[in-house]
Parts: structure tokens; C-alpha cells; sequence
């Protein structure tokens, strides 16, 4: 990195955009095979998933669609089994990929910071000492969101029941409740993204992480809601532009099947990038919190001993 420990507090947020695109540029090679190896099938993952999702929900919904009128069907109980299923092992499969992505950027931009040399064959040795503590984190993370959002869901549910019927104060209610769950959800997302970070380079995990990264964002609050929520708005643009243009290409937007095809590798590629993007940030933001405390990056912490 290019900055100094001090300099670091004072990064804002075009500022932390900059260092992270920055860190990458300066060690493509690392970032490449971290890349290929984690953040490739964990991109894969995430379009099986919406794949196989669009297709059971499109055969089984008879209001789906307008235009799908043949082979709609209600579904049995073996169909919501295997559904059911398959969340369970799509919801494995994305947290091992996940944590292995995050342990492995998290400690290559550690490295970079402290000026330390870093390979692929140390990051692989680092895996095995915080994969125990991630996936207890990673538990305590999933009930926590899952908590927030039944409660949100929940409460949104209520009041537009309550004020279906009500006409603009009943749709302003429901803008203003719809802001507030949005503004809850992306502070707890920066939090659980703090807490990852501090769960490789400190000796804590699950509820202590979360604590700690609840203390680390004091201060720096907006800064990080505002990473969080462009990163998500590009998510959500490409999910959308992969179901407009891939997923209901040929019957809403007329496109034939090789346009889809490449859109849809189009989109892979760029939710790839994404997710590198996400976990770098996060690390960038770790530390601009860290620095803004005057607590900086331990170069004798957990993880370096490889």
C-alpha cells in the first residue's frame, strides 16, 4: 500500500475505492490465482443458484409469468424437499467458498500492508488456522441476519397489511419503514463484513468479532454504509440485468440463445470482480477503522505465522 499507518484514518470514500483497485493492480499475479481458485466457483455457486431457482418457481407458479401457460403446476412436497435440498447444500458450499475467499484476500492485503512477501502456498497454509473460527463466525452471522430479517420482514409484512388500504399516508408509511430496514440492514452488513476481517487477523471469533466489529465502525459509520451500499446497488443491478437479458431473454427482450449465453458469461465475469471488490474493500475499511482508533495491523498477529 501507499499509505502510511496515519494516513490510512484519513482515506474517505472515493478514497478507499482508490486504495482497494490500487492494492490490486500492484499484485495482479496474487489476486489472479486467489481469483481463479475461490472466487471463481463462489461466483458459479451464486448463478447455479439463481439458475435452478428461476426454473423451479417458473415451472411450478402458474402466475409466474403471463406468457407461461403451458406445464404450470402446483407444488408436491417432494418438489419442495429437493428444493429445500439443495438451499441446504448451495448454502455449504457458499459459506466454505466464501470464508476461503476471505481468508485468503483479508491476509494478502495484510501482507501488502505490513510489507510482508506474500505467495499462494502461504495463503494455503494460512486456510487451516481460521477456518474453525470463520465458521463459527459465519454461524453467528447468518442467525444474526436471519434474526433482522424475519423482524423486518415481519414488520414490513404488517404494516402493509395495516395500510394497504390507506392511499398515500399508507404508501409513505411503508417508504419510511422500508428506509429504516434498508439503513438496519446495511449498517449489520458492515458490521459482519468487519467481523470476518478481525475473525483471520485477531485471536476472536463469532459473537466477540461481531462485538468488536460493531466498536471498530464507531466513527467511521457512513463511511461504510456508503461502500456497502453502491457494492450492493451493483449486485442488485446485475442480478437484474442477468434475469432481464439471460433468464427471460428470449420471451421478454427477443434475444436468441447466443446473445444470452454471452451476457450471462458477461455477468459472471463481472460478479466475479464484484465479490474480489467486496472482500477488498472490506479489508481497506478494517483498516481505515483500526487507523481512526490508533490501533494499527499487528504484524506478529495470528496469521502471519506461516
Amino acid at each position: 500500500m501507499d499509505r502510511t499507518e496515519d494516513d490510512m484514518k484519513l482515506v474517505g470514500f472515493f478514497g478507499v475505492f482508490k486504495q482497494s483497485f490500487k492494492t490490486i493492480f500492484s499484485s495482479k499475479k496474487i489476486f489472479a490465482q486467489i481469483t481463479l481458485a475461490f472466487i471463481l466457483p463462489l461466483a458459479i455457486i451464486f448463478i447455479i443458484q439463481m439458475e435452478i431457482s428461476h426454473h423451479f418457481f417458473w415451472r411450478i407458479d402458474n402466475n409466474s409469468l403471463p406468457y407461461d401457460t403451458n406445464g404450470s403446476r402446483k407444488a408436491t412436497a417432494v418438489d419442495w424437499l429437493y428444493y429445500a435440498l439443495f438451499t441446504f447444500v448451495y448454502f455449504i458450499f457458499l459459506t466454505i467458498f466464501y470464508f476461503l475467499s476471505t481468508a485468503a484476500v483479508v491476509f494478502t492485503i495484510a501482507s501488502i500492508y505490513t510489507t510482508r512477501e506474500v505467495i499462494f502456498r502461504n495463503i494455503m497454509k494460512v486456510i487451516p488456522k481460521v477456518w474453525k473460527r470463520l465458521c463459527v463466525t459465519f454461524v453467528v452471522i447468518y442467525i444474526a441476519q436471519f434474526i433482522y430479517d424475519v423482524i423486518g420482514g415481519v414488520a414490513l409484512a404488517i404494516i402493509g397489511v395495516i395500510f394497504v388500504y390507506s392511499g398515500i399516508v399508507g404508501a409513505v408509511v411503508f417508504i419510511i419503514i422500508l428506509i429504516l430496514y434498508v439503513y438496519g440492514f446495511l449498517y449489520l452488513s458492515v458490521v459482519c463484513q468487519l467481523a470476518s476481517v478481525v475473525t483471520v487477523l485477531e485471536n476472536t471469533h463469532g459473537f466477540n468479532a461481531l462485538k468488536k466489529g460493531k466498536v471498530l465502525v464507531n466513527g467511521k459509520k457512513k463511511l461504510g454504509m456508503g461502500i456497502a451500499f453502491v457494492l450492493y446497488g451493483i449486485l442488485l443491478g446485475l442480478i437484474y440485468v442477468y434475469k432481464w437479458f439471460v433468464q427471460y431473454g428470449d420471451e421478454i427482450s427477443g434475444l436468441g440463445l447466443i446473445w444470452r449465453v454471452l451476457i450471462g458469461i458477461l455477468c459472471g465475469v463481472l460478479l466475479m470482480k464484484l465479490f474480489l471488490v467486496f472482500t477488498v474493500t472490506q479489508t481497506v475499511l478494517y483498516l481505515v477503522c483500526k487507523s481512526y482508533l490508533g490501533v494499527y495491523c499487528d504484524s506478529n498477529g495470528v496469521v502471519f505465522g506461516v
